[in-house]
């Protein structure tokens, strides 16, 4: 078990305590257990905001040592933290992040989003200031979420600049996010796979795709009560 121990200053002199139990073995079967619904598909924990405030670096070993394949997190700093904790499995930042971390992206081997001309540039270029080749990145699809992503009619632009910066990058991913995953009826979770296929379809049509691209689209919900939003 871990635990952790969070204080609140009330007021002058005074100080309520409060604690948490993460029960790691939990974690490791939860794990297990999900990865065993999903199968053939790989899982990917997501560790974000201190492993959603149960300890990321706790929680995220907890979760490989249960089967998960790689590791998601929001910052970068998030996954440096997991680096230093000593994390070797991969590590994908969810969303495109400011240029000035740029260069910790490529040195500490945390796979970028990207879903911009600019960004894929910026990322390009820090890898060729540090010698880098091959640096994997993922590349999301606004198929309706409208939180970030590349609309559907860009998609082919930014993997095309991908291609582009070879031999700094390259595609590793292609992904998605579904806005009504925990409304297994809601209609709209199946626009958004048909729109996503239409761009893979697009994107392969074009010989833009290799065939050991990753492909993803199923948070929690949508990888339990949708078994067509399980891929890669």
């Amino acid at each position: 078990r871990a635990g952790s121990i969070v204080g609140s200053m009330m007021s002058a002199g005074e100080q309520r305590w409060a604690w948490a139990d993460v029960d790691l073995g939990a974690v490791r079967h939860n794990v297990e257990h999900l990865r065993s619904i999903v199968a053939p598909s790989a899982l990917w924990a997501v560790v974000k905001a201190n492993g959603y405030g149960h300890g990321a670096p706790e929680v995220a070993l907890a979760a490989l040592e249960g089967g998960a394949d790689g590791l998601c997190v929001a910052l970068v700093h998030e996954g440096i933290e997991l680096r230093a904790a000593g994390v070797t499995a991969p590590i994908l930042v969810l969303s495109e992040q400011p240029s000035t971390t740029a260069d910790d992206l490529v040195r500490h081997r945390l796979t970028a989003t990207v879903y911009s001309i600019v960004a894929v540039d910026v990322l390009a270029d820090a890898a060729a200031r540090l010698g880098e080749t091959g640096v994997a990145v993922h590349v999301k699809i606004d198929t309706g979420m409208q939180r970030v992503g590349a609309r559907p009619d860009a998609v082919v632009d930014v993997v095309g600049r991908v291609g582009e910066r070879d031999p700094q990058l390259r595609v590793g991913g292609v992904f998605t996010h579904l806005a009504m995953a925990d409304e297994p009826a809601d209609e709209f979770n199946s626009t958004q796979l048909q729109r996503l296929d239409g761009v893979l379809d697009d994107l392969r049509s074009r010989g833009l795709l290799r065939a050991d691209v990753l492909v993803h689209a199923a948070n929690s919900a949508g990888a339990l009560t949708n078994p067509a939003a399980r891929r890669d």
